[in-house]
């Protein structure tokens, strides 16, 4: 057996994948694969940000999010709109359609998540929690 904290990386990254497959299986029958349901929440969680910033916060690079930008832009999800700031880059903004299905991804993200926690006591859930912020801050201090 490894050392435990490759353990802990190695349970850490299987869950994650695991819990992001499951939730991209309820939400297929919206018509929403991994990467356009990634898509919308980053957007619907910060409004105004620039496709870059898009690419960063979903670890893909440019060219990829401006190709799933052009789908979900054809189906009426999201816009594009000059930046205020710099006339080089683009904003990138739900619209009606994409607000709208921001209900059903948060319920299904929200019902998944109780379930999945559903055996974890309060303390627990306290306890993982603390703990993933701190390696979550320390990566952000790196």
């Amino acid at each position: 057996m490894g050392l435990p904290q490759e353990s802990f990386a190695g349970t850490l990254h299987e869950t994650a994948r695991l819990w992001r497959t499951e939730l991209d299986r309820r939400l297929r029958p919206l018509g929403l694969s991994q990467a356009k349901w990634r898509m919308l929440v980053h957007v619907a969680c910060s409004d105004d940000c620039t496709q870059a910033e898009l690419a960063a916060r979903l670890g893909v690079e440019a060219p990829t999010v401006v190709g799933l930008l052009d789908r979900l832009t054809a189906d009426g999800l999201v816009e594009r709109r000059e930046s205020p700031h710099d006339r080089r880059s683009k904003t990138v903004h739900l619209c009606e359609g994409g607000r709208a299905l921001m209900r059903p991804i948060t319920e299904m993200a929200e019902s998944l998540s109780r379930e999945l926690l559903a055996n974890l006591s309060a303390e627990e859930i306290a306890i993982s929690t603390a703990a993933l912020k701190k390696i979550r801050d320390r990566l952000l201090s790196l």
